[in-house]
């Protein structure tokens, strides 16, 4: 009588074991996918920082655009249309708290016309009071935005990268030197950028990820730098006297 043949065994997924070797390829591969996810979601959440502070600035241009047409055909008269010279609006001492005839300015708009105006008057390079500073702004024909428009200009003047606050109460100076500091410091992240991405043949999982987020911190203050930089020759002009 024939014996039954016997059917091989199976190995089935309830009883197969991977090697410790393939284990640890898998931990390897997972951490290396949970950082690369980490690094997309900074990522992420970057250009949204990016995008809402785009969309700010876009705004906050498009509502300037408007004031300004607005007070372009407001306040043109026939010899400016005919060539003559621009009369300069001045504000209007009424009780209106938007005086007709000014030109009403919001957010960074606000410190850097401040600034134009301070560097081009004759206390430019002296301390002045904020109450001095803030009759000469609307003097040539500006108005901060808001309920309190002194309390917003000074916000705003406090932000501006060329204006320091003196050792007297309420007392500011304008600070010529910082667009040559910051491309000094400019010139510095650069190299340190560089470096940073210099990276050795041996460098492990630690040494890159330490050189990324240097890169990142590097980057950050680039940029910073450089949006102060814009604002300060915005404000003072490429080469102040």
């Amino acid at each position: 009588m024939a014996k039954a043949a016997i059917a091989p065994e199976v190995t089935t997924s309830e009883t197969w074991t991977p090697s410790r070797r393939m284990r640890s390829a898998a931990f390897a591969e997972r951490e290396r996918v949970e950082r690369e996810a980490a690094r997309l979601q900074a990522r992420r959440d970057e250009l949204g920082r990016e995008l809402a502070a785009v969309e700010a600035a876009r705004e906050e241009l498009a509502n300037h655009l408007r004031m300004l047409n607005r007070f372009v055909h407001d306040d043109i008269t026939p010899a400016t249309r005919n060539g003559g010279s621009r009369l300069r609006a001045v504000p209007n001492r009424s009780a209106d708290p938007v005086p007709t005839g000014n030109l009403v300015l919001k957010g960074a708009r606000i410190r850097e016309a401040a600034v134009r105006v301070l560097a081009g008057s004759t206390q430019a390079r002296s301390p002045v009071h904020y109450r001095t500073w803030f009759e000469l702004f609307t003097r040539e024909g500006f108005l901060p935005a808001g309920k309190d428009p002194v309390a917003t200009f000074l916000t705003q003047v406090g932000r501006s990268p060329v204006v320091q606050r003196t050792s007297a109460a309420g007392t500011y100076q304008l600070d010529f030197l910082f667009p040559e500091r910051a491309r000094r410091r400019l010139t510095e992240l650069g190299a340190a950028l560089a470096a940073a991405q210099d990276l050795p043949v041996d460098a492990g999982v630690d040494d890159i990820a330490a050189a990324r987020v240097r890169r990142t911190e590097l980057t950050s203050e680039i940029q910073a730098t450089e949006r102060a930089l814009e604002e300060a020759l915005r404000s003072l002009g490429d080469k102040p006297d």
